[in-house]
């Protein structure tokens, strides 16, 4: 179904922002081997700096980094990225193709590091992998775990007040082990300053769309 909600009393919902959000079982092996390999990325590769602060992000080549473990997560992008088309255009995966070109790096957060608001231009979807969340109980998850928050898109919502605030407000998300977000390139959204001990370690990623068709 395409993006298209209509509530009772003649009230329909327009403009809304799809956000992927799943939690994938069974990854922690598949994490603890990722983390290996981006260690070891890093201290191969300078990295780049980008909107990351106090931190690491790597050149935009880990699509290209030949592991089981990175092919499973593009499976797990790819399978992010047909659940979001089929609902932006109302169409089955099956009654559709697409070229769809990926572009993925790793990014460690540690104590202060934090990444700046920014979109991702040129892009159809965007999204992340946490391999690790650095979480402990001692974290207030709510403020310094690093969580990535979205802004509302609309100009000017906040202007003035609407009775329950419903708009203008940041959605945030808590960074969570072997959980995977996407959502479309052009929403703005950034990263908290890390406060834990740990590393924060993140695979991110572009998906750029072309020559999108359908059939029967």
């Amino acid at each position: 179904m395409k993006i298209k909600i209509e509530l009772d009393n003649d009230v329909r919902l327009v403009w809304p922002t799809p956000i992927f959000n799943r939690a994938y079982p069974n990854t922690s092996d598949m994490n603890t081997r990722l983390l290996e390999i981006v260690h070891q990325k890093e201290q191969e590769d300078k990295g780049t700096t980008k909107s990351i602060v106090s931190g690491w992000h790597s050149t935009e080549d880990v699509h290209t980094w030949h592991y089981p473990e990175v092919e499973r997560l593009l499976e797990f992008i790819s399978e992010a990225v047909t659940e979001l088309t089929k609902l932006s255009t109302g169409v089955a995966d099956e009654n559709m193709s697409a070229n769809s070109t990926y572009i993925a790096w790793a990014n460690i957060l540690r104590k202060g590091g934090y990444h700046k608001a920014h979109t991702h231009p040129g892009c159809t979807w965007s999204g992340v992998y946490y391999i690790e969340s650095g979480l402990d109980d001692s974290i207030d998850v709510l403020e310094d775990a690093g969580s990535i928050e979205f802004f509302d898109p609309r100009h000017g919502v906040e202007m003035v007040p609407t009775p329950g605030n419903p708009f203008g407000q940041r959605i945030g998300f808590t960074a969570e082990n072997g959980r995977l977000l996407c959502f479309p390139a052009w929403l703005r959204h950034t990263v908290n300053p890390y406060m834990g001990k740990r590393e924060r370690v993140s695979i991110a990623f572009n998906v750029r769309i072309e020559k999108f068709e359908t059939f029967d």
